[in-house]
């Protein structure tokens, strides 16, 4: 029993520090990652997992060990945005990879990819015809950027010279029967608004499963009796 308690002493703390430094790393996937960040997160989480199942490291010098590793993440990010010379060198470059419709061999070997794998890369872009395709780039993060050639892009409103409605953003103001008081506010409303807005609703908001708001102030609900229709064949 004891060694359980220790054990889940040992989780929470290690899952705090993980957090804290989740938290000032910031809201990046594992795809944006640099190259010193991936290699970090990956010794990050080895630690992390010694220290819980592995009761012969001491927990103090594991914290301390997780902090540092997290100060460093975050020292790596500072300067690579203050000194260009650094981030060039501690992370890749984007590489052409396909240039008017033909695939650049030499980039391709650099970067130990297969002919196969940049073709799959291709169609997750909706590209199925290499010809169509400008250039592709491979980003730093390993992601495929794709520009088509100009004759293959979609054509935009623009260019065809029509004119269109601002796009309508909604925003939630009622979850789940609960009136989102800090939401209202946000859009401009007053507090005796907000007290106005309740009092016309109150025999409707607890029925409301969600409901939107536009730039307009035009309310969008869903109800909570809506209920599926079985319009789905399988």
């Amino acid at each position: 029993m004891e060694t359980l308690g220790i054990t889940l002493f040992r989780v929470v703390a290690g899952m705090g520090v993980l957090l804290v430094i989740m938290l000032a790393v910031g809201r990046r996937q594992l795809g944006e990652f640099s190259t010193f960040d991936f290699l970090a997160s990956i010794t990050i989480g080895a630690v992390a997992g010694a220290l819980i199942v592995d009761h012969r490291i001491e927990l103090a010098s594991a914290l301390i060990a997780l902090l540092a590793l997290g100060c460093m993440q975050l020292l790596f990010g500072w300067l690579s945005i203050k000194i260009r010379p650094f981030n060039r060198k501690i992370n890749f470059k984007p590489l052409l990879l396909v240039q008017n419709g033909q695939i650049i061999k030499e980039n391709l070997r650099k970067v130990h990819m297969p002919v196969e794998i940049l073709l799959q890369l291709l169609r997750e872009k909706d590209v199925f015809d290499i010809t169509t395709v400008e250039m592709a780039i491979l980003e730093p993060h390993s992601k495929l950027s794709v520009l088509k050639k100009a004759e293959h892009m979609p054509l935009t409103p623009s260019q065809m010279n029509f004119s269109v409605s601002p796009n309508s953003i909604l925003v939630p103001v009622i979850l789940e029967g609960k009136l989102q008081e800090r939401t209202l506010t946000e859009l401009g409303f007053s507090a005796q608004q907000i007290k106005e807005f309740r009092r016309q609703h109150q025999d409707s908001i607890h029925n409301v499963f969600i409901a939107f708001m536009d730039q307009n102030k035009q309310l969008h609900v869903i109800h909570e009796e809506a209920r599926e229709q079985g319009v789905f064949l399988h």
